[in-house]
């Protein structure tokens, strides 16, 4: 495994990290004023997706910057 191939895995883990965070934070603490309805929100659910899809875009980015790398 080369250096490219564990710093890509490390950005994997650490956007994997992140969304997680993001993820747990937000539900508690909405969770925690509104119980289980913030699952029913539209909102909640499109910040959810929203923080997956910029996690992942990210992540094409990173491995475009490094594979543009010597």
């Amino acid at each position: 495994m080369n250096d490219k191939e564990k710093m890509l895995g490390l950005m994997k883990f650490w956007l994997f990290g992140t969304f997680i965070i993001i993820f747990a934070a937000a539900t508690v603490y909405v969770g925690t004023q509104t119980g289980m309805l913030i699952l029913q929100q539209p909102n909640y659910w499109i910040s959810v997706v929203v923080t997956a899809v910029l996690c992942v875009a990210w992540y094409y980015v990173y491995k475009w910057y490094l594979d543009r790398q010597k």
